[in-house]
């Protein structure tokens, strides 16, 4: 039984992909590297530090890409805003006494401005980011440091993600996903072939199913 639920930011809780795919674009640009932004799309969930290699190989250009992600993805994060019923489903699993998780590869500054939005006060049990741990997304560090931190069975939680990023990660944590299509870079088809139970339009939809009393 479901006692637990780890939630994705980006994409997932947060319209913000399109805002993170605009500023890789442009910092790659800026060390010379125009990158298509349909490519940089289908990275996105992943960890800058799975991300950037996707597309730059010298060492000292990643360094510089990495920032200038931070510096211009800062200015458009004013236009990032809740998902439909990123909120309310937040909301509703707190009153239903599930412990909520975000398990986010978001940087600090980002993250802050991400939690005001979402309202999160006194409705997470906690959140787990890329910098504590070795590896980011697609890597499993993440979701077993929520595991551990639970302190429950893999069977007793629920992951929700918008990238095959965040299912295959989960899964090799052992915890099951449940996928939804607000990040716009993956199918159905290619969510449940990376192994989501389930696929939703968006977490209002999401949370209308029952949600995850029937998962």
């Amino acid at each position: 039984m479901t006692k637990v639920v780890v939630l994705d930011v980006d994409g997932t809780l947060m319209d913000t992909n399109y805002l993170h795919v605009e500023a890789w674009a442009r910092a790659f640009e800026e060390v010379g590297q125009r990158v298509p932004r349909a490519s940089i799309h289908k990275q996105v969930g992943k960890g800058s530090d799975k991300l950037i290699p996707e597309f730059v190989e010298d060492e000292e250009a990643f360094e510089e890409v990495d920032e200038l992600h931070g510096e211009i993805y800062m200015d458009l994060q004013q236009h990032g805003h809740p998902l439909p019923g990123a909120r309310e489903l937040i909301a509703s699993l707190a009153e239903r006494d599930y412990e909520v998780w975000l398990v986010t590869s978001a940087k600090p500054e980002e993250l802050e401005q991400y939690l005001d939005q979402l309202e999160t006060e006194g409705k997470l049990t906690g959140i787990i980011k890329s910098s504590d741990v070795e590896e980011s997304k697609p890597a499993p560090a993440l979701f077993e440091l929520a595991l551990e931190k639970a302190g429950g069975d893999a069977d007793e939680l629920l992951a929700v993600g918008d990238a095959i990023w965040d299912v295959e990660a989960a899964a090799r944590a052992g915890i099951r996903t449940v996928a939804v299509l607000s990040g716009g870079a993956f199918s159905e088809e290619e969510l449940k072939g990376a192994g989501a139970v389930a696929v939703y339009d968006n977490c209002a939809e999401l949370l209308d199913s029952g949600f995850p009393e029937n998962h």
